[in-house]
């Protein structure tokens, strides 16, 4: 597959199988600091829209993949190596997943460059959820932590936000990602987040630099984004990458669905690694994800016998 992937366990929106709709040099309007994807090349920071990468290809690999009946799902996901909404047929895509599977839920996750644009507004008509960033307000600190295309202004981005506040029919769930000594500070967070009281967005996720970022940054302690949460008040208010919650109660997403199912596996009895990834059916990213997770919490912890790795509950008397 070249450009479907997963599916994935994300932190924000379950077990998702990815899209991604450009190509592996990475196009797109921003190059921020925090991108796990590394930095935007010059030649490739752009705001034109165009068809990236092939539709029809991507059509090909989404109906091999979907058309398994067995297989669950939180979300497909528009993500990847830049921002989605720069290939012109995403919209069409929506409406390729809707028409195989239209019990699945369809997700777009952007960086809000292109939301001002009526015709990227237009192609929301089939994605369920949308989640767009919205790492400052004021212009000097958008370009010290998003380094956008010549041309894009927090204006616009902000202008994008409202409009999709207006027209989209489905969830928004608005992420800002804090980067330490940038965005960071009680002005700009104050500011953020009378956006966000302004916006109303079905969540607000907070989040911080977690995975080696393309520059070289900080993120922020688990605290540090617990008293922004608290500063800005606005419920609910996600921490994602501490998967600290304020949320109200809600049905279990297919992640933590995977995540119970290994657990009861390995109270039963140790079970090699490879055995409980094809369990799961997880991507071997998604696999180790989850496994780093777990043994961080200390719930699980790897045992070696025979020169195989096996994994075993620290739990089993509960």
């Amino acid at each position: 597959m070249q450009y479907v992937f997963g599916p994935v366990l994300s932190r924000r929106l379950g077990l998702s199988l990815g899209v991604d709709l450009l190509p592996p040099s990475k196009v797109c309007s921003m190059d921020c600091v925090y991108c796990e994807c590394g930095k935007t090349q010059r030649q490739n920071l752009t705001l034109e829209r165009r068809e990236w990468v092939p539709t029809e290809v991507v059509k090909g690999e989404l109906e091999e993949i979907l058309s398994n009946p067995e297989l669950e799902l939180d979300f497909v996901t528009f993500s990847g190596n830049g921002e989605p909404t720069l290939h012109t047929r995403f919209g069409e895509i929506a409406k390729f997943v809707k028409e195989i599977r239209p019990d699945l839920k369809v997700a777009l996750l952007t960086n809000a460059s292109t939301l001002w644009m009526g015709e990227v507004l237009k192609e929301l008509k089939y994605v369920d959820l949308v989640s767009p960033s919205l790492d400052a307000v004021t212009e000097k600190v958008f370009r010290k932590v998003n380094h956008p295309v010549k041309g894009l202004t927090v204006e616009k981005v902000l202008k994008g936000l409202k409009k999709l506040k207006e027209t989209f029919g489905g969830e928004i769930w608005i992420e800002t990602l804090f980067v330490k000594g940038i965005n960071d500070s009680p002005g700009e967070v104050e500011k953020i987040g009378e956006w966000i009281h302004r916006l109303k967005p079905d969540r607000w996720q907070i989040n911080t630099v977690v995975r080696p970022p393309a520059y070289r940054v900080q993120g922020l302690t688990e605290e540090e984004l617990i008293q922004i949460a608290r500063r800005v008040n606005y419920n609910p208010t996600d921490i994602v990458c501490y998967n600290y919650l304020r949320l109200e109660p809600k049905k279990k997403t297919e992640a933590e669905k995977v995540r119970e199912k290994l657990l009861n596996l390995v109270k039963r009895r140790p079970s090699p690694l490879g055995e409980l990834k094809r369990a799961l059916n997880l991507t071997e990213e998604g696999f180790e994800e989850l496994i780093e997770t777990l043994l961080r919490e200390g719930k699980v912890e790897l045992v070696t016998y025979g020169g195989e790795k096996f994994l075993t509950s620290t739990q089993k008397g509960e």
